[in-house]
């Protein structure tokens, strides 16, 4: 069997397995690509506020909420991107809690914090499967972009130079079954570059420490940041926990600039305090920089800091970079509706190369009877 023979079977057989998982999860990332703006259309009354002036302090909708629930808090959100009131987990409330960024006021609850989009994320991430989805999605990701993307190219190829024309473009005129091999080979080369960087870091929620190493070892990065999630503090049996009182007043000695965005309280007795911050509030273009800071829960002193601006270059790529360009917001509202559109095409070629092999197989059989 020839080289290119087994490509073909190759290409083939991933393209029809991974190719049903690939559709859902990109067309559930093109639905994602404009959850902000959705979100915030769909949850006006808890995402919007109707109101100006001053900003109610963090700290009185903290006790505000606590007093309201009689539970106490785990992780408060503040305004950025499509949020523009507060947004409030309870550790022992399953819903999340909204607060009027001016007034205070209790604008309601929601079972998921972004509503529908939450089950749209889940989807797309892990098939609603659980940690087994999110192998499935990340496994089908890779091999997209380095099994069929690569295997497409090679068999897109022609083996005449003076053919190459014919790969870069439809032909209107050609038949049924022409047609839909054109626009399975055409569109392909087309959309393999962006497709190959949507796969990359999409793979990274999957397998974000495979997905570290291999950045590191491209960009000759000897520094590995430490995994936030396995951070410890320790465990103090005589020393009380910081306060949230005292966790925002913490949390305002870093980064005064710039705007906050989540304050975590720890989960356990050797859990941390996790704060966040991003340098632009809004839904922007460009790399992501969100300053990240974990703390021992009994000592207030720093475990991690990441800086977007200092960190090592393997971690600014990955963290400053993967997921604007994986949601398409890497160039602002043009990559978005582009990234929008793309997300369809993973069906599209799974569609196409499916009515491909099906053509194939009634032209064999036709064969065999005519034999």
């Amino acid at each position: 069997m020839r080289l290119r023979q087994i490509l073909v079977l190759v290409h083939l057989w991933v393209g029809l397995v991974c190719g049903a998982v690939l559709s859902v999860v990109g067309i559930t990332g093109s639905l994602y690509v404009f959850q902000p703006e959705l979100t915030a259309l769909l949850y006006a009354d808890q995402y919007q506020t109707k109101n100006s002036g001053p900003v109610y302090p963090a700290l009185e909708i903290v006790r505000k909420a606590e007093a309201q629930f009689k539970s106490q808090l785990a992780t408060l959100n503040f305004p950025t991107r499509e949020l523009e009131n507060y947004q409030v987990k309870l550790k022992d409330k399953k819903e999340w809690l909204y607060y009027d960024l001016h007034t205070g006021q209790f604008l309601g609850e929601m079972k998921n914090r972004r509503g529908v989009f939450e089950g749209v994320l889940e989807l797309h991430r892990q098939l609603t499967m659980g940690e087994t989805g999110s192998t499935i999605t990340g496994t089908c990701a890779l091999l997209m972009a380095f099994v069929l993307l690569s295997t497409g190219l090679y068999l897109w190829f022609p083996r005449k130079k003076r053919l190459l024309r014919d790969g870069l473009r439809y032909k209107p005129h050609a038949g049924p079954k022409r047609r839909t091999y054109d626009l399975h080979n055409v569109t392909g080369f087309y959309v393999a570059v962006p497709l190959f960087f949507m796969a990359i870091t999409g793979a990274y929620f999957a397998f974000p420490e495979g997905t570290q190493t291999a950045v590191n070892q491209l960009t000759a990065t000897k520094e590995r940041l430490p995994e936030g999630k396995k951070l410890k503090s320790v465990y103090a049996l005589d020393a009380p926990a910081l306060t949230v009182e005292q966790a925002l007043a913490r949390m305002s000695s870093f980064y005064p600039t710039l705007p906050k965005r989540s304050l975590a309280m720890p989960k356990d007795s050797i859990g941390t305090l996790f704060f966040t911050f991003v340098k632009d509030a809004t839904v922007g273009a460009g790399p992501e920089l969100r300053p990240m800071v974990y703390l021992d829960q009994y000592s207030g002193q720093v475990l991690f800091q990441f800086d977007p601006h200092t960190a090592p270059l393997g971690a600014k790529i990955l963290r400053n970079w993967f997921i604007p360009f994986h949601f398409g917001e890497i160039g602002g509202y043009v990559t978005r509706v582009l990234w929008f559109i793309l997300g369809f095409l993973p069906a599209f070629l799974w569609v196409s190369g499916f009515m491909i092999w099906r053509n194939k197989q009634k032209k064999k059989r036709l064969q065999l009877k005519l034999a």
